[in-house]
């Protein structure tokens, strides 16, 4: 199942929970050049989850679920442009678990 907050998308999947920029913003950037991701770790909801920079715009990106990182998308560091993708499975900036079932079902 898909959902969309704050203009990211977040599937739940046998992984965990995906998250990963949802079309409206790749287009409100433009052509990302940076990407700083949040670590791995415990996260809150609100804190930030990662800070794009990119041709339209500098964006601070707000964690929609409180949780754990388990992991991040490592290859936003060599290649950020990665995030630009129309693939979901490329442009997605982390996966968390510990998430409650509460929270994801108040997103939209």
């Amino acid at each position: 199942m898909k959902k969309e907050y704050n203009q990211l998308w977040i599937e739940k999947n046998e992984e965990g929970y995906t998250i990963g920029l949802t079309p409206e913003l790749q287009d409100d950037l433009g052509d990302v050049n940076f990407a700083d991701i949040a670590e791995v770790g415990s996260i809150q909801a609100g804190d930030v989850l990662a800070e794009v920079e990119a041709s339209k715009t500098i964006v601070a990106l707000s964690a929609p679920l409180s949780g754990t990182i388990v992991q991040r998308n490592e290859k936003t560091e060599d290649d950020p442009s990665i995030l630009n993708s129309t693939d979901a499975k490329k442009h997605w900036l982390v996966v968390m678990k510990d998430v409650s079932d509460t929270a994801w079902e108040q997103l939209g």
